[in-house]
């Protein structure tokens, strides 16, 4: 059991900081520089973005999901791990609730008060991302 442990130790340190990394790359660079493209490339561009992020995000949080529910069961729900598993929902309720009907706002053209609000509640996920990577490397 302990080896299993270890292992998923090792496993979700890394899906939580290759995520925390991701993260603040979208926060700070992605994300922003939306209002740089000129609205008539606006709509090909989103598209492309969404389809392409979405091939990497969306595996990586389900298995962030997967590695957390085991978390939780090998340390029978240890403070880290259930603080984890907390920021994790946050984080999955932040994406499906906030971010992707703003996405789908998006879809049909530029709005800067859509990408504005884009940026501020990204910061949701942005700080529970980070809070989650903080909380792996203390457990381990």
């Amino acid at each position: 059991m302990a080896g299993y442990v270890s292992h998923l130790y090792t496993l979700n340190i890394a899906m939580s900081w290759g995520l925390f990394v991701l993260i603040w790359l979208v926060q700070i660079i992605i994300y922003p520089g939306f209002r740089r493209i000129r609205s008539g490339d606006f709509v090909t561009y989103h598209r492309w973005y969404v389809r392409r992020i979405s091939v990497i995000v969306l595996p990586l949080m389900i298995c962030e999901v997967v590695m957390t529910l085991g978390w939780l069961t090998l340390t029978k729900f240890s403070l880290y791990s259930s603080v984890s598993a907390f920021l994790v929902v946050v984080i999955w309720l932040s994406t499906f609730r906030l971010q992707v009907p703003i996405h789908k706002r998006l879809q049909s053209g530029k709005d800067n008060a859509c990408i504005d609000r884009l940026v501020a509640t990204n910061w949701i996920r942005t700080m529970a991302w980070s809070l989650k990577a903080a909380f792996v490397i203390l457990a381990a």
